[in-house]
């Protein structure tokens, strides 16, 4: 399969950063953009991300080899409605959203069972959106979710593959079904979890409002991604209601449990439940369990290249700042760096923030 033109249908924070990601990559290819926001496809244009702007995705979509629907989840059957009739027949489709099962479904009705489409979700992004937010190598390092249809070619879904390994994203193949089970208990179940735990304190009858002044540490790890968009998670939630029913059944059932255990005073129980917890999260082979550590984290945006976290690691020490554990995040959506420094205090934090901010890199605290 030979790419030469690429569309990129809506221009946000993952269609500006798949544009960037591509022009850096693959200077050759012609990449068309469509967005219904100026503040969008101007900046866009200006700074040659894209090399041409359509008013219609139909227009887009009847020159490209590819074409990435890249809008909120709830409206991508439509843009497949809308471009349908004009996809040339040797190109691929391929949409950003975080659930499958649907998109899927409404890839078959759209495209038929020919196997052009390829659902994909790639494990990335931050807390801001707009084209302002897209970074070239937002992609680098991140899982890529692939869900081909069932009459997908094989050599098809290797060169679509191949065009995402090439922004250094890391595919992985996986059934429609098993993406909406697994994303949803590791992504969107703890969306709703977080939400719930914030709501339950934030009903507490507390006139004198301690619960905002001690909030902190742990309760605010735990809930951090409740500050995330609402209207995003709410077309998320709905989107995947299915398996979310399940998952949060099963969540409600393993609370009832608990709360038997704590009636009835079966510490053993309790024990074996926390126990379990632990072992598993400390199984995870992406992470370090820092749970009961007292680090402070700071959050740094890199590109992936040879050297580049050894610059950072050579400024901080530079200054005397020690770090106390380095990871790389592979999944990270809703993260706003793939490379987490560990601190051993605020102090410590708030120097190598300020730091590596000087030195123009971009940096969170969390």
């Amino acid at each position: 399969m030979v790419i030469q033109r690429i569309a990129i249908i809506g221009l946000g924070l993952i269609g500006g950063s798949l544009a960037k990601a591509f022009k850096l990559k693959k200077q050759k290819i012609h990449i068309l953009g469509v967005d219904p926001n100026p503040a969008n496809i101007e900046p866009a244009l200006k700074e040659g991300s894209i090399d041409e702007a359509c008013q219609r995705a139909a227009d887009a979509a009847a020159q490209a080899d590819v074409i990435f629907l890249c809008s909120p989840v709830g409206t991508i059957p439509g843009l497949m409605a809308e471009i349908k009739d004009s996809v040339p027949e040797h190109a691929v489709v391929t949409d950003v959203g975080s659930t499958k099962q649907e998109i899927m479904e409404a890839a078959k009705i759209h495209f038929g069972e020919g196997g052009r489409f390829i659902g994909g979700h790639p494990m990335a992004g931050t807390e801001n959106s707009g084209y302002q937010a897209s970074i070239p190598h937002l992609f680098e390092n991140a899982y890529y979710l692939l869900v081909p249809l069932p009459s997908t070619p094989k050599n098809l879904l290797e060169a679509f593959a191949s065009l995402i390994e090439s922004i250094g994203a890391l595919p992985i193949v996986m059934d429609a079904e098993v993406h909406d089970k697994i994303v949803g208990s590791v992504s969107h179940l703890p969306h709703v979890v977080a939400a719930a735990l914030v709501n339950s304190v934030r009903q507490l009858n507390d006139p004198d409002h301690y619960k905002e002044k001690l909030a902190a540490g742990g309760f605010r790890d735990i809930t951090r991604i409740a500050s995330s968009n609402p209207r995003m998670w709410t077309e998320i939630s709905l989107a995947n209601r299915h398996q979310l029913q399940s998952l949060i059944s099963s969540m409600i059932q393993n609370l009832d449990q608990f709360l038997n255990w704590l009636r009835e005073g079966k510490a053993e129980e309790i024990q074996s439940f926390f126990s379990e917890a632990r072992e598993f999260r400390q199984s995870l082979p992406t992470l370090q369990s820092l749970a009961l550590l007292p680090y402070y984290d700071l959050y740094v945006d890199i590109e992936d290249r040879p050297g580049e976290i050894g610059e950072v690691t050579t400024i901080l020490g530079r200054y005397q700042i020690n770090i106390k554990n380095l990871r790389i995040i592979n999944s990270r959506e809703g993260e706003p760096g793939c490379l987490v420094l560990s601190l051993s205090d605020n102090p410590s934090l708030e120097k190598a923030w300020r730091v590596l901010s000087d030195h123009g890199y971009k940096t969170y605290k969390k």
